[in-house]
């Protein structure tokens, strides 16, 4: 019996061409919600780079900056910035051009510079970056940085950094975490929060960065658009976001 459900938010809940939630996918949420299934977000977003539309849906939690901060109606329950002396690193081979870079704090978020490859990021998401002095990162506690590199040079991070991880959803950038952090915690948190097992879960994805969270639960359904090493660890593989994906699933699982 499924009591909980969670979802990610680009490409997967979201489409890339509308930015927004497909009407079956609606449907979908608001069944889940006469059933009493708990529904929650599972993103690599900050609170601040969601539309404000997406808070009236009904939501029992949110996990956001891909695990690292979550929270619900009663406050926050989970919160795991990165280690400063990564933080350091990180702006140390910003500012040694190695890469550009976005800096993802709890209240406000910015990149070194709008190059051509983080503008494409940006519009992807249907999010607008805007410049800081990247020495910004120092200010507040910083909960994910988004390193533009191809997946070949994701070494130049991983190789520099002593307490942090990286996971990515497309070739334009990765994401740089705790290594402590990750989906599946947020998951893991959420769930001892509602007191709900692991098997009683299922989650919704389609990048990298969603292959932790479907180890997390019970039931794991890759997008058809998800990329090939999500689709094999799923449970089961549905249709595109544009394509009724989430509804198919829910249907195919007796959920609807």
């Amino acid at each position: 019996m499924i009591k909980a459900a969670f979802f990610d938010i680009d490409g997967t809940l979201l489409s890339f061409k509308t930015h927004r939630i497909p009407a079956s996918a609606q449907q979908v949420l608001d069944s889940f919600h006469e059933q009493g299934i708990a529904c929650v977000i599972a993103t690599g977003r900050p609170t601040y780079q969601m539309p404000d539309w997406l808070f009236d849906l009904g939501w029992d939690a949110y996990i956001t900056l891909s695990g690292q901060h979550c929270f619900d109606a009663e406050g926050v329950y989970r919160s795991c910035p990165i280690d400063p002396d990564d933080v350091a690193v990180i702006v140390d081979q910003v500012a040694q051009g190695r890469y550009d870079s976005l800096c993802m704090q709890g209240e406000n978020s910015f990149v070194n510079r709008l190059s051509e490859r983080v503008v494409t990021a940006g519009s992807n998401a249907g999010i607008v970056y805007h410049e800081e002095p990247f020495e910004h990162a120092f200010d507040a506690p910083v909960y994910q940085f988004c390193a533009f590199v191809d997946p070949a040079d994701e070494h130049i991070v991983t190789d520099a950094v002593s307490h942090s991880l990286t996971t990515r959803w497309c070739d334009l950038f990765c994401d740089i975490i705790p290594a402590n952090g990750g989906k599946d915690l947020g998951v893991a948190a959420t769930l001892e929060r509602l007191g709900i097992d692991a098997s009683e879960a299922i989650a919704f994805g389609d990048g990298e960065n969603d292959l932790s969270m479907f180890a997390a639960v019970g039931t794991s359904v890759a997008m058809g658009n998800a990329q090939d090493t999500v689709k094999a660890a799923a449970t089961y593989v549905t249709t595109a976001v544009d394509d009724d994906g989430i509804y198919n699933a829910a249907k195919h699982f007796g959920l609807m």
